[in-house]
């Protein structure tokens, strides 16, 4: 029998967990189809706003009463949080009974009042695709999507003609904090369609970026915030095959996009640049070989950063599991570095996805995502104080790893740097059967992370390797001897939460083991490889359509994976039928 450590304990250092604060927000649970936001106020308080159980929107800081943005009974979606000066916008799509799907803003004063509801639109024939921008000279926008069809936008909705969807962005602004809007705005006219928006404020003007479709070909757009409450034309500034995820901000003094989407037959990463009155275009080398699916970006005077995370683009690679990685750009987006991997792990056999980036005040670079080294979805961060250019040689869990199943959002910015510190907003599962979770806002120290020791305890792999060992035994025992129950309990608990232990039993039997042998087990992390050779028969059984079926005595290898999971392995289910298991690693 050969085998194989590879793994840590001995050969690592052990992990260390930062010294963390964390306040649970959602006191009666959390609907997690509406991603959740995180904002923070120039005045250093942290708000967060999500959808609770019963469908109401619900916006609050640790610590307070949340205060309800919709009535109960009310379906509300697409929900976008702001933060402007010391001021926090929200909107999101409403539906009542007997009404138009609305978008409707409320926006909260310095002293904590929300104002009343208020409809921006609904002839666009909106959907729960929002983008909220402004500034501190009292600059607010919201974008959304709409389907209208093309017609008076003044119509009423109610008597416009079904048709097919017609795709295109809208906007709305206000220069005066949200007291007085301009008229509704089809910002992707003279294009076919529009699709996905990012925005980004510079040098007192808002800046959108889209997709938008022309004559069969994708076009990545920009127009810009003018003197009278409206929007420039969009303006053409770079072609794509097709548009997958886009982001905005601005440095060196210029807006800049960045977007992941199809080239030339293949995936490819572009930023733009405005430089004067051209577009400066970077085409990403070696990005064909990513398949996006999440990405952050921030920047900080002539420094860019970008955190994204992917899986390889050829199917044929395996295992093709999500990674996070990281480039800059030191001349404003103009060029950029290579992309490198930022995890500070030796195995690709466990995910690492979703991540999210901050700058501190202290000058401090901060992605934090979520990673699956301990099976369990944990978060993990880690810190750069010189741009990106080196890293902490650990990554740190925030919170006690591979305990409790906690999961991070895509597409959005929930990692806030505010009053010396920085805030995570996570939802973390209540059981390992991922049914209901809750919300969880966790404070980070901006400095001096204090190393202490992996709280799930860090076993040398001698050990681990004979706990293993044990395991596989016990389990191959279990089968021989018919004690499908013991067998049942050698499982991992994201099985034994799906099914009973009874139906277990129940459907087992039919295969009778008499012999078996642990050829090689590899160890890599806290996930095992084990090859077994067993031999087993099936004894002649009627069959549901008539006839019979028997196998005789037969001997067949197999490869098996265990999981390391609460101090101790498990056997990971896997469905031979449907091909799918219920761990999430």
């Amino acid at each position: 029998m050969r085998l194989a450590i590879l793994a840590l304990g001995i050969l690592i250092p052990p992990l260390l967990i930062a010294d963390s604060t964390e306040w649970l927000i959602s006191q009666d649970g959390l609907d997690s189809k509406q991603t959740p936001r995180l904002v923070t106020t120039a005045g250093g308080q942290a708000y967060v706003a999500y959808r609770d159980r019963g469908g109401r929107l619900l916006v609050g800081r640790p610590g307070a009463s949340p205060f309800s943005l919709t009535d109960s009974g009310v379906s509300a979606a697409g929900l976008a949080l702001e933060a402007v000066g010391r001021r926090i916008y929200a909107a999101w799509l409403e539906a009542r009974p007997g009404a138009a799907p609305a978008i409707v803003l409320r926006a909260m004063s310095e002293d904590g009042t929300w104002s009343r509801p208020r409809i921006l639109d609904t002839a666009s024939r909106p959907l729960p695709r929002i983008r909220l921008g402004g500034g501190p000279g009292g600059e607010v926008a919201v974008v959304w999507l709409g389907d209208a069809p093309d017609s008076d936008q003044a119509a009423d909705p109610e008597q416009l003609a079904p048709s097919t969807s017609n795709y295109h962005l809208y906007g709305r602004r206000s220069s005066d904090g949200g007291a007085t809007w301009g008229e509704v705005q089809r910002l992707t006219a003279g294009y076919d369609s529009g699709f996905w928006p990012a925005l980004t404020m510079n040098d007192g003007r808002l800046h959108l970026f889209a997709d938008a479709r022309r004559e069969g070909k994708t076009h990545i757009v920009h127009a810009r915030s003018d003197e009278a409450r409206g929007w420039t034309r969009a303006e053409s500034i770079a072609s794509a095959g097709s548009l997958l995820l886009i982001a905005a901000t601005q440095a060196r003094g210029e807006p800049l996009v960045l977007w992941f989407g199809t080239d030339e037959g293949g995936f490819r990463l572009q930023s733009a640049v405005r430089d004067g009155a051209h577009w400066r275009i970077y085409r990403f080398p070696g990005s064909e070989e990513f398949d996006i699916g999440s990405l952050a970006l921030a920047a900080r005077d002539d420094q860019v950063y970008l955190a994204f995370s992917a899986r390889s683009a050829r199917t044929d690679v395996q295992p093709r599991k999500n990674h996070v990685y990281f480039a800059r750009s030191l001349d404003g987006g103009v060029s950029w570095g290579p992309i490198r991997p930022l995890r500070h792990y030796p195995f690709d056999s466990t995910q690492d996805t979703f991540p999210q980036i901050a700058l501190t005040g202290a000058g401090d670079l901060v992605v934090a995502w979520n990673d699956y080294r301990n099976i369990r979805g944990d978060l993990y961060f880690n810190r750069s104080s010189d741009g990106g250019a080196s890293w902490l040689e650990q990554d740190r869990p925030v919170d006690r790893p591979g305990v409790t199943e906690d999961v991070l959002f895509p597409f959005v910015d929930n990692l806030q740097s505010a009053n010396g510190g920085l805030y995570l907003l996570a939802a973390r599962y209540r059981d390992d059967g991922f049914g209901v979770s809750d919300l969880y806002l966790h404070r980070l120290p901006s400095t001096g992370v204090a190393p202490a020791r992996d709280l799930t305890g860090d076993l040398g792999s001698a050990v681990k390797l004979g706990l293993l060992q044990e395991r596989v035994k016990a389990f191959w025992n279990a089968l021989l001897a018919a004690d499908y129950g013991a067998a049942y309990e050698l499982f991992d608990p994201y099985f034994r939460l799906r099914m009973r232990r009874d139906d277990y039993v129940a459907q087992s039997g039919r295969v009778r083991h008499h012999s078996f042998v642990i050829q090689e087990a590899e160890i890599a992390g806290n996930l095992a490889q084990v090859e077994v050779r067993f031999l087993y028969e099936i004894p002649e059984m009627s069959l549901p359509r008539g006839g019979t079926y028997a196998r005789p005595p037969t001997s067949v290898t197999i490869r098996e994976t265990w999981l390391f999971i609460d101090g101790q392995w498990h056997k990971e289910y896997h469905n031979e039928i449907g091909d799918f298991s219920f761990t999430r690693y």
